[in-house]
């Protein structure tokens, strides 16, 4: 399984902070280092699995590739709503022997090619995080999570 979450929040200089908001028109994307972060997988009945650390440092871009018997699992991890504001997701994932099961939270994902809108998983603004198995239902989302 592999969880593209939300990006970590950088260390900036609240001075530098301003100023780059203003030069870069409010993209900003100089307040997020390149690691992903963190997240919790838990059983079906809601037991901890594994705590998954999804960088091994800021400048890290690369998720981390868990390793997961076949089975149902929820996934509690930090993403990106259509407004850019950050939320806390729990979602249903499936996992099957020989494939990889992967959720797109961090907004970065575009899909290419035409594809039935019930093939997709998405957030409840709409926005498309992965495939969807009829097994793990929709992802559900908290505003205001936490940035680590």
């Amino acid at each position: 399984m592999v969880i593209y979450s939300a990006r970590t929040t950088a260390n900036v200089d609240i001075n530098m902070e301003e100023w780059r908001w203003n030069d870069d028109f409010g993209k900003n994307a100089f307040l997020y280092d390149p690691a992903h972060t963190d997240y919790t997988i838990y059983t079906p009945d809601g037991e901890v699995f594994k705590h998954v650390r999804n960088a091994r440092g800021p400048n890290d871009g690369t998720p981390t590739v868990v390793a997961l018997p076949a089975g149902s699992y929820k996934v509690e991890a930090e993403g990106v709503n259509c407004d850019a504001n950050r939320v806390k997701v729990l979602m249903a994932v499936v996992v099957k022997t020989g494939q990889t099961t992967l959720a797109h939270l961090d907004g970065e994902w575009n899909l290419m090619g035409q594809f039935k809108e019930a093939e997709f998983a998405k957030l409840p603004c709409g926005r498309i995080i992965g495939w969807r198995t009829p097994e793990a239902g929709y992802a559900g989302i908290q505003p205001g999570a936490p940035s680590n």
